[in-house]
């Protein structure tokens, strides 16, 4: 008798299958189906208590009702509440709506104005309810004036999100590292800012990143810019332009320290403009240079003892200055240990192109003892030669650099071979011969820009800065400007309006109301193509 191998299922059969597939089913979908629509939209206000800009109401709380269900995260750090700052509140979610539980009494007869920058969102897609606002007064009016503007970088010429803007009542002393704000906002992402329902009357406006939320102004860890003029505001005022800066007033000091058998370097916590240093024993002295803007760097000659104490006095770039004993102590030479090598950086790079007639600098490690100048020769289209002795070349920067400027009528390269003996360090070691090819360069293969300053100030500087942020043409007090040979790439071009007429910009001291220079940017980047000239690139203050 034959088996049959597939037999027909009976109908309960059928109908267990069945089951157990709508039950899988049901069980894979716990998700919500795909193909819905996205929810795209933010939490919508329909609701109040207290209502949208009532008066003459004084709540303990207030709660505010949305058409969805809501999200509430971080309402304390995400809620702005003016006037005043500090205000604290407890907070309270429910599904469609969100109350604030206020731990101290509303002023009389005032405008409160709540914002909640990006505190709520909705439930599902989490979309940001912007610009959500409650107004409301204590008295039997509402204040309707705003004040409106950009804050950005004062050095960067960009603008700034997140920066407190602060109006302060007038007094006479106004410290924002002890006295907080009356009314106050913070910048979007574009840098924009407006207060809204701000009460008529006179105020201090000042801006600063208020990094750890304290409406306190840290000098040592924020920047900060100001409105020179105070605002009297009984209309609403809008353009206004603050520029921050950045103003470490923290005191020098040494960091930590390096020290090896020829050299001793002293890592600050600060860059520095300058420094001078005295000896405890008036017979005692040592080269030294600052191979940083934050390093101090001594080098130990055949004289010097172990060890040496001083008195270094720096200057920072705000002008104060912080006096330091330390005691130098130089290391025992060991077998591991290598000298350090003479080295030299040029300026221009090694085949770059230059003009006939330019200033050619060599920057060195170590500060320049000697310098023969019979053993520097020049060549000029192998027609001509020189040494160094033809030009004329000047030392600055603690001996560290040289400076010649180079005139030829070189047509095709200008050489220069640099012997062994050409330079002698204070420590008596010497530089590695070579030689420093630069062609002549053809102004086909570069472009020209040019256009005018206009500004009533005396003295002002500009700068043609690349896309590495590095200062590649500089002129001053030049009121129609011509930049040639500037080689094909991307630039920004900026005014530095020169207050002091001390040739380097300086930031602001906000203790004694002294803003930082101005700095005007040419909008946008600035694109140089070979063998082109770009006119009418105009600047104005």
């Amino acid at each position: 008798m034959k088996s049959n191998a597939y037999r027909t299922p009976s109908l309960w059969g059928v109908f267990l299958l069945l089951c157990i597939a709508i039950f899988a089913s049901n069980c894979a979908q716990i998700a919500q189906p795909p193909g819905g629509k996205k929810d795209t939209l933010a939490p919508k206000l329909i609701d109040s208590n207290p209502k949208m800009r009532a008066k003459n109401v004084k709540p303990k709380q207030v709660e505010l009702f949305f058409n969805e269900y809501i999200n509430a995260e971080n309402l304390p750090q995400k809620t702005i509440i003016t006037p005043g700052s500090g205000i604290t509140f407890d907070y309270r979610a429910k599904p469609t709506s969100v109350v604030l539980i206020f731990n101290e009494p509303l002023k009389d007869s005032t405008t409160y104005t709540i914002s909640f920058t990006d505190g709520i969102k909705d439930a599902s897609e989490r979309n940001v309810a912007t610009n959500l606002k409650l107004v409301f007064s204590t008295g039997n009016q509402l204040d309707s004036l705003s004040l409106s503007g950009t804050v950005s970088n004062v050095t960067t010429g960009t603008t700034v999100e997140g920066a407190l803007v602060g109006l302060y009542a007038p007094r006479d002393t106004l410290d924002a590292q002890r006295n907080k704000p009356v009314y106050y906002t913070k910048t979007d992402t574009s840098g924009r800012f407006i207060i809204e329902n701000v009460k008529a009357g006179e105020y201090d406006v000042l801006s600063f990143t208020d990094k750890n939320n304290n409406f306190l102004f840290n000098p040592n860890g924020e920047d900060i810019g100001f409105l020179k003029q105070r605002v009297k505001l009984d209309k609403s005022v809008n353009g206004l332009a603050i520029e921050l800066f950045d103003q470490n007033t923290t005191p020098i000091r040494i960091q930590r320290t390096d020290s090896r058998s020829d050299s001793y370097t002293l890592n600050l916590n600060k860059g520095i403009e300058s420094y001078s240093v005295k000896f405890r024993d008036t017979k005692d002295s040592l080269p030294s240079t600052q191979p940083a803007i934050n390093q101090i760097k001594f080098f130990r000659t055949k004289e010097t003892t172990d060890t040496l104490s001083i008195l270094l006095t720096a200057v920072d770039s705000l002008g104060l200055s912080n006096t330091l004993r330390h005691t130098i102590n130089f290391r025992q030479k060991s077998k591991r240990e290598k000298p350090e090598e003479f080295t030299y950086r040029p300026d221009p790079v090694p085949n770059e192109a230059v003009e006939p007639n330019f200033t050619w600098k060599l920057l060195f490690n170590k500060p320049i003892g000697k310098v023969n100048e019979k053993r520097i020769q020049f060549s000029i289209d192998s027609l001509s030669s020189a040494d160094l002795s033809s030009f004329t070349s000047t030392t600055g920067k603690q001996q560290t650099e040289l400076s010649t400027r180079v005139m030829t009528k070189a047509r095709k390269f200008i050489r220069i071979k640099l012997n062994k003996d050409a330079f002698e360090s204070m420590l008596g070691d010497t530089i590695t011969a070579t030689t420093i090819t630069y062609p002549i360069l053809d102004p086909e293969n570069f472009g020209v820009l040019r256009g005018r300053i206009t500004t009533k100030e005396p003295n002002y500087i500009l700068e043609l800065i690349d896309d590495r942020k590095a200062v590649i043409q500089r002129l001053k007090n030049v009121p129609v400007y011509e930049l040639k040979n500037i080689k094909p790439g991307k630039y920004r071009l900026r005014l530095i309006i020169d207050t002091n007429n001390n040739g380097v910009w300086n930031t602001g001291r906000y203790e004694q109301r002294v803003a930082a220079e101005p700095i005007v940017y040419y909008p946008g980047v600035i694109l140089i193509k070979q063998n082109f000239e770009s006119d009418d690139i105009n600047l104005s203050y």
